[in-house]
């Protein structure tokens, strides 16, 4: 989404709908966003605190309900305009210094045959990374992939799991006893059971020992506290898009830390460098994450809004940014090759 005020300034936020977590459509999202267009246009927001005060009235008016990728796009927009009218990094407006000095990235291997799971494995290698995830769809096929990163990175890299729902609780204590029976560990298992199953999650956590990460199983702020007075699982997978945004985010990050638990911040599938720069800015205002996902923008996508496309360097590692706003430069170019012109509105 590209905002633009009456001075020519411009900024942008982005959002990824997925149907199978959120059960949000695109058109749901699209909707949405027109509709919000409407409560911006024409509005004044000359000032932090009247863009700030706006946002949280948003929250408190049941957004972002059924569309949380639309008010991720327009909260990020707003606050990249407004970071860059005040000439400060985004995380800036909120705190003077970064709660994380250092982000470091993991890298993820999707279910895949073994040549391009292999290239992965070696540009792993090459980055110097020794956090990985993989995706898991049966117990045998997992126990090999596990054992194939093992010997290609080095048994002292932290391996995690994520099942996206495929397993039951007993199918999934079943795939860490047949780690265990190979010599081999992984650090924590991500979303091993259906949706909806609580009590699965908290089964395998009990049963296995592992560390469980609820991903498709939360979603909003009603589902951590079901997750907390449940005792589900030890950590959360925090999406901006998926969440609603930085603040809704940030929220969440505060309460699942109140609550005892550790918190990856995952990144959106087709996300462009827009999305991962604000997981760097959420990394720095309310970090630090066990693990960090994105920045795969350059591997992953034909073309990227910004230029260059953002990147982390050897071990996976970045700073927090210092650039005012987001701090890309987003080219029109680009936003004409990527992206279908919904409405415009100025402000």
């Amino acid at each position: 989404m590209e905002i633009q005020d009456h001075h020519g300034q411009k900024g942008y936020g982005e959002g990824t709908p997925r149907p199978y977590v959120t059960g949000e459509q695109p058109k749901d999202t699209t909707s949405a966003l027109t509709k919000l267009s409407k409560d911006i246009s024409g509005r004044d927001f000359a000032s932090e605190d009247v863009i700030l005060s706006f946002l949280e009235g948003l929250c408190k008016n049941g957004y972002p309900g059924t569309a949380p990728s639309a008010l991720c796009a327009l909260e990020l927009a707003l606050l990249d305009l407004l970071s860059k009218r005040l000439g400060v990094p985004l995380w800036k407006i909120f705190r003077s210094r970064p709660a994380s000095e250092t982000i470091t990235y993991s890298s993820i291997l999707p279910l895949l045959d073994e040549k391009p799971r292999q290239a992965i494995l070696k540009l792993t290698n090459e980055y110097k990374i020794r956090q990985i995830k993989t995706k898991a769809s049966d117990i045998d096929s997992t126990v090999e992939v596990v054992d194939e990163i093992t010997r290609a990175l080095g048994e002292d890299t932290d391996i995690r799991i994520d099942a996206n729902a495929a397993f039951s609780s007993k199918d999934a204590v079943r795939l860490v006893s047949a780690l265990k029976k190979k010599g081999l560990s992984i650090s924590c298992m991500e979303q091993p059971v259906a949706k909806d199953d609580l009590e699965g999650l908290k089964k395998v956590e009990e049963d296995s020992g592992i560390p469980v990460i609820a991903d498709e199983s939360f979603c909003s702020d009603e589902d951590l506290e079901r997750i907390i007075s449940n005792k589900s699982c030890s950590g959360i997978n925090v999406r901006l898009s998926k969440c609603g945004g930085m603040l809704k985010s940030a929220k969440i990050v505060e309460r699942a830390k109140k609550a005892g638990m550790f918190c990856q911040l995952g990144c959106h599938v087709g996300e462009t460098s827009v999305l991962s720069a604000a997981g760097r800015h959420l990394a720095a205002l309310c970090g630090p994450f066990r693990f960090v996902e994105g920045c795969y923008s350059r591997f992953l996508l034909k073309d990227d809004v910004a230029e260059p496309p953002l990147e982390f360097g050897l071990f996976g590692n970045t700073s927090v940014p210092e650039k005012p706003g987001l701090g890309l430069d987003v080219t029109e170019e680009a936003l004409k090759r990527c992206c279908i012109p919904l409405f415009k509105t100025e402000n």
